[in-house]
């Protein structure tokens, strides 16, 4: 017989026969086949076997004393219904051998029997029943794998259930195939949503379909997040949309959770018209006590000694500073309320930098920073407030020349971006820690650096700066490596050529 019909050598077969010469015979023949062979001489001394080590093949005598193969076949099939059993007959009892497979034999073999049959007969029985147990263990496994699907479904769903904030699933046909209870709460449904429910029939906000599209759109495991903020009502809801991927890493949907920050909107609002109240209040006597200074130190109250100037002088710098702070104040809660008054007009805007710059280099020549200004021969056209891109770009030019050391080099420059024109504040200042970059937009917020204590400021420069931005739909961006300076790039929509 060829390797290729040799079988597992860990396959146990069984040979039960009362004539020793059958049992030798098929055992000296199974062994070369590579089975492991033990022999019984009749029914009784088989199942004694069987309760003491696992078989995988029966071969049984139909005739035999004490017990014969339908005696064997009956407590083979109670008590061992995956254990194929093969019965052996002689020519006069076919009819009984026939009526033993119709009581859940494999098959049967008749004596005197070819030896290339036999083994046939052995492979087919003992291959079905690989095959059988191969497809029952699959079977087992499919289900053990559906219930812990349904188990971790449930979690899922139960964890989702319990959060205070709302969750919102989709597939890649933006259809919601996943929410909870508050998620309904937030967008004020009572009606229960069926799954799925394609997103435009209970939630129409375009922005948060185009974001959740642009997310279905990436391929791979890039890292997808699109936070908004949406209204419904009186609420104010902040979203975080992420991609939901696959096991090849591709994206199969979307989860977007929502939370409630009406509370903290309606917090940032009072505190803005209190900081609005509180500096309108206090810029009017801090102007007029400037204006008396200014009188006094001009000689016009009466000459003044050297030691009263000082210390005059010294007033009106901190009243100037004062002032200063009140003004950013009422700038930033200006642009937070929307209220800040802006006349956007189609702007050039390298006159706007060139008037800046020249406003600037005196404190960069004091500082002994150089300052350029590097511009294409021609720029497209914004639409801008030209106050506000001065107040812009004057924060930003002064911030790289503060923050350079002296002998230090100052770049703006400008190219068109597609649809929008970059300009590029850069420094070789002493940069900022990675860290910290996340934080310099916001108020009051100052990058604490040895190098830095000298420079005044009330860390509403950069807030002021974003908040106009954002105002003229462009984006700001910062790349900075410490020790090494510092690039602010700001992206501002360009007027299309007609």
């Amino acid at each position: 017989m060829s390797d290729a019909m040799k079988t597992d050598p860990m396959q146990t077969v069984l040979v039960v026969d009362d004539e020793k010469v059958i049992r030798d015979g098929c055992t000296r023949l199974l062994n070369l086949e590579g089975y492991r062979v033990l022999a019984a001489g009749n029914g009784r001394e088989a199942l004694d076997l069987l309760a003491t080590e696992p078989m995988d093949l029966i071969l049984c005598d139909l005739v035999m004393p004490v017990m014969g193969a339908f005696e064997v076949l009956e407590e083979v099939t109670a008590n061992y219904p995956d254990l194929p059993l093969i019965v052996i007959t002689g020519h006069g009892t076919v009819a009984n051998a026939v009526e033993a497979m119709k009581k859940g034999a494999y098959d049967f073999i008749t004596k005197p029997f070819r030896a290339d049959h036999l083994v046939l007969i052995v492979k087919r029985a003992l291959e079905k029943q690989t095959l059988e147990r191969r497809a029952r263990e699959l079977q087992e496994a499919q289900a053990q794998n559906l219930y812990d699907l349904a188990m971790e479904k449930s979690r899922i769903r139960t964890i989702i259930n319990c959060m205070a904030d709302g969750v919102l699933v989709t597939n890649r046909d933006l259809e919601m195939v996943l929410h909870n209870p508050a998620l309904m709460r937030l967008l004020g449904l009572s009606t229960a949503l069926v799954e799925p429910t394609a997103l435009s029939d209970f939630l129409a906000d375009e922005d948060l379909e185009k974001g959740l599209k642009s997310i279905l759109e990436t391929s791979g495991e890039e890292a997808v997040l699109i936070s908004r903020e949406l209204r419904r009502g009186n609420r104010y809801l902040h979203t975080l949309s992420a991609p939901v991927h696959g096991l090849d890493g591709q994206v199969l949907g979307t989860v977007t959770v929502f939370q409630d920050v009406t509370t903290f909107k309606q917090l940032d609002e009072m505190k803005s018209e209190f900081v609005h109240m509180v500096s309108h209040e206090l810029r009017s006597p801090l102007a007029s006590i400037k204006q008396l200074l200014t009188v006094v130190l001009d000689g016009l109250a009466g000459e003044l000694m050297d030691k009263q100037k000082d210390l005059l002088s010294r007033s009106h710098l901190k009243i100037q500073g004062l002032l200063e702070l009140i003004n950013d104040l009422l700038d930033v809660a200006k642009i937070e309320s929307g209220h800040s008054f802006q006349q956007q007009t189609p702007l050039r805007l390298g006159e706007v930098l060139e008037q800046t710059i020249a406003l600037v280099r005196p404190r960069a020549e004091s500082q002994n920073v150089s300052l350029r200004l590097d511009l294409p021969p021609e720029l497209p056209l914004i639409q801008a407030d030209p106050r506000s891109m001065e107040e812009l770009f004057t924060n930003l030019i002064s911030n790289a020349v503060n923050y350079s050391p002296a002998g230090g080099d100052v770049t703006v420059s400008a190219v068109s971006h597609g649809d929008y024109l970059a300009v590029m504040v850069s420094d070789n200042g002493i940069g900022i820690e990675p860290e910290e970059i996340p934080k310099i937009f916001d108020k009051f917020y100052r990058v604490k650096h040895p190098k830095t204590r000298q420079v005044i400021g009330t860390g509403l420069g950069l807030a002021i700066v974003k908040g106009i931005v954002e105002s003229h739909r462009g984006s700001i961006e910062v790349e900075s490596q410490p020790g090494a300076g510092t690039t602010f790039r700001v992206l501002l929509p360009t007027i299309p050529q007609t």
